[in-house]
């Protein structure tokens, strides 16, 4: 089979795909098999073996079928060097972890555990490495669909925020993917479970997210029915949710919401269009119930347990340092710099290229809080679990020690959606654990212990040999340390509602039906 035929037949297999019928695809997808084994094992051969491991890869996930998707990743491992020579590291990557989520037996994220979250948590390292590789070499935004899967990843592992800000993101491009519609509907309705808490706009979104992707072409035809009944369904419990608590719902109301948005402040603005607010509302829904970071671990219908109100006393430090935080970014980014500040301090000209003053310490104060805040949520959790390590050492991302003294066992028996997050959230910064932002956990005690210099140019002049005398010093260029900042702002905030989803876990279930309670309101302070 020449080359022409080999591609017809790998478009003819796509289509296949696409279209719904899986088993002439895999059938097919096997023939070509037999034959392109027989072809020379140059570049042409892995750039095809690539292109047929995707297409079993597909039909792995989309049937689904485990044996098509092992066929497709056996194939990506046993020739990882010359494949992602071919197609680039970011599509190795990318469809490495498109084959190991395939592999997994249950795809329910509330059955899984402190052991089963090990297979999500490969598969979310895989994506980040396709994301920032992607990034890397074409120095822009990654593929949408790198973004949606990882948005994927995320809301199997509870980061139901961070995974509702990846499909927001791609969305806003206005392209055919109707996985990012079709996702984001379900995280919603997960956030519904997790936070046990809905709005009218949280159902109406979730129906508008299944009317999105009716037209579009990437959609098998057998699927259409179901998610017809999807949207009939979410109209119904609309109008049940609207007749029971008496409101007259405004489906269109798209006008009154922006105009709401329109009303907010600068700084409020920021925080939603940044993803950087304290607010359930705030997470799906920019209007006038976004205007405050009004996030809280009691809900209407009320919690049960004497540590509610400890925990609500750390929810209010965390969300002192966060807003903090924020906002020394928004000041950075959005404030002119203060000449009359910078002409005060009166530093010495040593042309390096360094940033100096209030400004910039913003950014390192912002990053250095952040590391504060996690590390307050793992004592927290360890208070309130009774998790401590051995060595009573809490840092966030490595007081689980999951594989010492059967602590496995022990997170296993708590069975909590905001604690799962919180793991998931801490293997991302330790090194350990291939965590692909363990770095930022490193410059914070590079920001606390050794001299970062932050430079505005890639390569930073040094007329005057200034930094020839340090052998430590740490350059990092200003619009990096900005990424890495925001970044770590997102996975801080993400860290903040999961540890508020895993309190308020534990006082739902220890609250009885057959016991009555006298009630405790926790009012809010009032500073206007």
């Amino acid at each position: 089979m020449d080359l022409k035929k080999i591609d017809a037949t790998l478009a003819h297999l796509s289509d296949m795909v696409s279209m719904g019928a899986f088993d002439e695809a895999f059938n097919g997808a096997e023939a070509l098999y037999a034959i392109i084994c027989y072809l020379d094992k140059n570049a042409i051969y892995f750039t095809v073996l690539s292109n047929l491991a995707s297409i079993y890869i597909d039909i792995g996930a989309m049937k689904p079928c485990k044996i098509s998707a092992q066929k497709g990743l056996d194939i990506l491992m046993l020739h990882p060097s010359e494949i992602a020579e071919q197609i680039g590291e970011h599509h190795y990557f990318y469809n490495l972890s498109n084959g190991k989520f395939n592999l997994i037996e249950n795809k329910n994220p509330f059955d899984h555990t402190f052991s089963t979250i090990e297979q999500l948590i490969e598969v979310k390292t895989l994506l980040w490495k396709a994301i920032k590789s992607y990034e890397q070499s074409h120095h822009t935004r990654a593929d949408p669909k790198f973004i949606v899967n990882l948005g994927n990843a995320l809301n199997q592992q509870f980061r139901l925020s961070e995974a509702l800000a990846c499909y927001d993101d791609v969305n806003l491009l206005q392209l055919d993917i109707p996985q990012s519609w079709i996702n984001r509907s379900r995280t919603l309705m997960m956030l519904n479970t997790v936070s046990n808490s809905y709005s009218i706009q949280m159902l109406e979104q979730v129906k508008n997210g299944y009317e999105k992707i009716l037209s579009s072409p990437e959609i098998p035809p057998p699927w259409l029915d179901y998610y017809k009944q999807q949207i009939e369904y979410f109209q119904s419990e609309l109008t049940e949710a609207c007749r029971r608590d008496n409101i007259q719902y405004d489906p269109h109301d798209l006008d009154k919401t922006k105009a709401e948005y329109n009303d907010l402040s600068d700084y409020r603005k920021f925080c939603l269009a940044h993803n950087l607010t304290l607010s359930e509302h705030g997470l799906y829904c920019a209007c006038a119930g976004s205007a405050r970071d009004n996030l809280t671990i009691p809900t209407l219908s009320g919690v049960v347990g004497d540590f509610v109100v400890p925990m609500e006393m750390v929810l209010n430090r965390l969300k002192s340092e966060f807003s903090f935080a924020r906002h020394l970014y928004y000041g950075y980014l959005s404030e002119e710099p203060d000449d009359e500040l910078l002409h005060d301090s009166c530093f010495s000209e040593l042309l390096n290229d360094e940033l100096l003053g209030i400004d910039v310490e913003k950014l390192r104060t912002a990053f250095r809080g952040c590391f504060g805040i996690l590390d307050k949520i793992g004592v927290a959790i360890c208070e309130l679990f009774d998790v401590y390590p051995p060595n009573d050492s809490v840092s966030f991302q490595s007081f689980w020690q999951l594989d010492r003294d059967n602590r496995r066992a022990k997170f296993n028996s708590i069975k909590n959606p905001g604690l799962l997050a919180l793991y998931s959230i801490a293997t991302d910064l330790n090194d350990r654990k291939d965590g692909e932002w363990s770095f930022l956990k490193k410059l914070r005690n590079d920001l606390e212990h050794e001299f970062v210099v932050i430079h505005k140019t890639e390569t930073p002049s040094d007329i005057y040999k200034s930094y020839d005398f340090m052998s430590q010093i740490v350059f990092i260029q200003e619009k990096d340390f900005l990424n890495h900042l925001n970044r770590l702002l997102q996975l801080t905030r993400s860290a903040i509602f999961s540890f508020v989803f895993a309190v308020r876990d534990k006082a739902l279930k220890e609250k009885q039906d057959d016991k009555l309670y006298f009630p405790n309101s926790i009012l809010r302070k009032d500073y206007i």
